[in-house]
């Protein structure tokens, strides 16, 4: 029968990316909101572990912003749950795992746990009710991550070899000369260059022997899962060897899933949070929030129930051309806007006339000028490169030296952008397989 002594209640949340900025905006004011309903949603629950499924900061070495917010963000969690309540962190790509575990086991002392690596037995055990709860952590995965999993796995197992030799020989039996049975006790060997699926497939295999131990166990991972929907702010970058199969957790009552920032269901067990706010443009429609997870010894199915984020501002893109746009002012418009002009031929200075009517501008694309980057044709009979070529007076340029002229560009932003990287001029050589690479590129548009 059905008790609330023995149901555990978590609270789900993710990609939090403290000090993100946006077009040079600085979000911490609308980070710092978000934070605050979060606070007040753990105060009003009353969870059991609040769970961060990584990407707490934006930035590997996030500001001094950024790190005082999360300081005062883990104080007021800790405030809000009761006395023996647990929250748990782990780092995501975006995330320095050193940094988020920084002093963990002073956190550790008032049940905050920053959890930076792999390790052989549960990250957590919550008990009640007389039940068992294991929290299993995979932070992002990397090759290093993964190598140092697999030494002290091998240590181990090295341990518990030695060890039993010395029950035995303290029992006085005799060992056998055959090495038949015998464990590989020798250095791991190295990662191999599989996909990150084989390495988490193996990661979680070293789990599962333990899982019986437990009457609900329960994971927490920063990863993509293969056929999880992508939001605009959501970045690829992996390739799709990266991506894992939801396969990978069907063993796992739970999966609190981080690193896609849509709010989403893969199975009745496998859920993304999502980002409590809107990352770019295109993020701004649907709803974000956090998880609310209910789960119970002998139940298969969690209570899932999404909370929604109220946003300070929302991120809003507006379509229209600049006459119908500029024709209505609402100085009392406070969202956080990115303007497409949609007419035929480009505005010049629309930055500075769209500003009076959105206070909080960030961005102006003009479909003119995104159809001039594709070639294509507009107003009739010219295409966007000579409508622009007119309007500035230079039809005399022919189509070499505007090719010319592009082709210098983008060498002197690569020159600049590796003066920048590197504290000084990029060397001879490296320019010139640049300059040989575009060229060959542009060869192949041509």
């Amino acid at each position: 029968m059905s008790s609330a002594n023995n149901i555990f209640r978590i609270l789900h949340m993710s990609d939090l990316h403290l000090g993100k900025s946006l077009r040079s905006k600085d979000l911490s004011e609308d980070q710092a909101h978000a934070l605050e309903q979060i606070v007040a949603a753990t105060r009003s629950m009353q969870p059991d572990l609040v769970l961060i499924a990584g990407d707490v900061f934006d930035r590997s070495i996030p500001s001094e912003v950024a790190q005082t917010m999360f300081g005062r963000f883990m104080a007021d969690l800790r405030r809000a749950l009761a006395p023996d309540a647990k929250i748990l962190v782990i780092p995501g790509n975006h995330d320095s795992p050193r940094r988020v575990a920084f002093a963990a086991e002073l956190f550790e002392a008032v049940g905050i746990h920053l959890v930076s690596e792999v390790k052989l037995e549960p990250a957590l055990i919550l008990e009640k009710g007389g039940a068992r709860l294991a929290v299993w952590a995979l932070p992002f995965v990397t090759h290093g991550l993964f190598n140092e999993f697999r030494r002290r796995l091998a240590e181990s197992a090295q341990q518990n070899h030695v060890s039993s030799l010395s029950i035995e020989k303290s029992a006085g039996s005799k060992a056998e000369s055959s090495t038949e049975g015998s464990i590989d006790t020798h250095e791991p060997r190295a990662a191999s260059e599989g996909s990150m699926a084989s390495r988490l497939a193996e990661l979680i295999a070293a789990f599962r022997p333990h899982f019986a131990e437990f009457d609900i166990n329960i994971i927490a991972a920063h990863c993509y899962v293969r056929g999880a929907s992508l939001s605009e702010s959501d970045t690829d970058f992996l390739g799709g060897s990266e991506a894992v199969p939801a396969s990978l957790f069907d063993d796992f009552d739970y999966a609190a899933l981080g690193h896609l920032h849509r709010q989403q269901k893969l199975s009745a067990s496998v859920w993304y949070a999502g980002a409590p706010l809107a990352m770019s443009f295109g993020d701004g429609e649907g709803e974000k929030g956090i998880l609310s997870v209910e789960l119970e010894p002998g139940y298969r199915a969690p209570r899932v129930t999404p909370i929604s984020i109220d946003p300070l501002r929302k991120f809003r893109r507006v379509r229209g051309s600049f006459a119908e746009l500029t024709a209505v002012s609402d100085p009392g418009d406070s969202d956080y806007i990115e303007v497409v002009l949609t007419d035929e031929n480009p505005v010049y200075n629309a930055f500075n006339g769209l500003l009076e009517r959105f206070q909080n501008l960030m961005s102006v694309r003009q479909e003119a000028f995104e159809k001039l980057v594709r070639g294509i044709e507009f107003n009739g009979d010219r295409s966007v490169d000579q409508y622009l070529l007119d309007k500035e007076g230079n039809e005399s340029n022919t189509a070499n030296d505007h090719a010319q002229n592009s082709h210098e560009i983008v060498l002197k932003d690569f020159q600049s952008f590796c003066s920048f990287i590197l504290n000084g001029e990029a060397p001879e050589e490296l320019n010139t397989r640049f300059a040989s690479l575009l060229t060959g590129e542009e060869g192949e548009r041509a």
